[in-house]
């Protein structure tokens, strides 16, 4: 009774089109009202969800991307890999994945990443000749490799769900997202031989590549002091987020000489505003999965899924089904925190790795990034690149068939996510 009053009346409050982070939790009160448990210790868990030292890391990883984009970082990257590779066919196409692999490892972020590089990018493709409709779509799913390469706010908290080191989710996501990178520039390969796309016809000169380089070396360096630091002990997952502030308003501010008090002012409101939201959904998503536990809902859930096959190569199965729908129609934290309580019992009844499967749920959530309804990297490159939004839908389809290519190759091969793990 408790659980269908939970599920039902989420599924309900989505529908109506209630924001997602309210829905869970209105759907955990009505649960608890059910059950006749005490509303009273709603505002506890609440407060008890948010406070953990560790999520200090999103709210700094957010401010650090913004930092480095408001810096100035994103051009200098971009400038670099178009000197090295405009006047190849395809070039803008790579130059677009490559950079959402720099700038995803400093920002964490994929809607960040899309909006940051897409707003240079796509009306560039465009001016060349390329088509905007695949453009747009090509800078939606780069910038969705922002919640596989680390720094991932999606993996740190899959981490605080599941107590799995960051450290070691940060490490595993390396090598699916360059796998994930490599598999969307064979498909602009594809599509720009077709199509005859290709950047510039004069080449810059050995000089000119080492100036770009140059330019932007402070911006490469970040990534490296983040992830080197961490891994090699020198500080945790929160204190590497700290450090990441710091350098990236060195950066731009002394520098690239771009950080001035307006751009600040504009990269601290725009930081509190994402904290707020994703803190906001996590607080009423941890009732959620508080009543999920308390209640023995995910206990029975255990059963059942096991009752209906004990093949774990079964179940990874089911589990990819079940997160490409989940990202469909909800955001990636609310996800976690609804499923992820269900679905981490019956991984472990049935062996599955819970770094490897964290990497599989990740990529999963990254591809809903880029599906509708929800989709949000959809509507950013759509505004960007100012089509409409059924025929990036439509350019979409076939990058999202290789991005499931490439899940399922990581799903059946956790070698990829382990390999670079101690």
């Amino acid at each position: 009774m408790v659980a269908a009053v939970l599920f039902i009346s989420l599924v309900v409050f989505i529908f109506l089109n209630i924001p997602i982070s309210i829905s869970l939790g209105l759907s955990s009160v009505l649960a608890l009202i059910a059950s006749g448990s005490p509303l009273g210790v709603i505002p506890s868990m609440m407060q008890a969800t948010v406070q953990k030292f560790s999520l200090l890391t999103i709210p700094l990883f957010v401010l650090a991307g913004v930092l480095m984009d408001k810096g100035g970082i994103s051009k200098r990257l971009i400038n670099l890999a178009d000197s090295m590779m405009g006047p190849v066919h395809g070039g803008l196409g790579y130059i677009s994945v490559i950079c959402a692999l720099f700038f995803a490892a400093i920002s964490g972020s994929g809607t960040a990443t899309v909006a940051a590089m897409g707003s240079i990018l796509i009306p560039a493709m465009v001016k060349q000749g390329y088509d905007a409709g695949f453009s747009s779509a090509l800078s939606a799913i780069s910038g969705s490799l922002g919640t596989v390469i680390p720094p991932s706010i999606t993996f740190i908290i899959y981490g605080m769900i599941t107590g799995e080191s960051i450290s070691d989710l940060f490490l595993a996501g390396i090598v699916p997202g360059i796998i994930f990178a490599l598999i969307l520039c064979l498909t602009v390969l594809y599509y720009s031989v077709k199509n005859d796309w290709k950047g510039d016809t004069e080449r810059s000169s050995g000089k000119e590549i080492l100036k770009a380089f140059l330019n932007a070396l402070p911006g490469f360096l970040s990534p490296v002091i983040v992830l080197g630091g961490i891994y090699s002990g020198i500080f945790t997952p929160t204190e590497a987020a700290a450090v990441a502030v710091i350098y990236s308003f060195i950066v731009g501010k002394f520098i690239y000489k771009e950080l001035d008090f307006s751009a600040i002012k504009e990269t601290l409101f725009s930081t509190a505003k994402t904290t707020g939201i994703i803190f906001l959904i996590i607080m009423n998503a941890g009732i959620f999965s508080w009543v999920l536990t308390q209640q023995g809902i995910a206990t029975k859930l255990t059963e059942l899924a096991i009752g209906f096959t004990d093949n774990k190569y079964i179940m990874l199965i089911i589990i990819n089904i079940v997160f490409l729908m989940a990202g469909c129609v909800m955001d990636n934290t609310s996800a976690l925190y609804i499923l992820v309580p269900i679905i981490m019992p019956i991984a472990k009844a049935l062996g599955i790795d819970m770094i490897h499967l964290g990497v599989i749920l990740v990529l999963n959530l990254s591809i809903g990034q880029v599906t509708p309804p929800v989709g949000p990297n959809l509507y950013v490159a759509a505004d960007i690149g100012k089509v409409k939004f059924e025929e990036i839908c439509r350019k979409m389809v076939p990058l999202l068939l290789m991005s499931i290519a490439a899940l399922l190759i990581i799903t059946y091969v956790p070698w990829l996510t382990t390999c670079l793990i101690k």
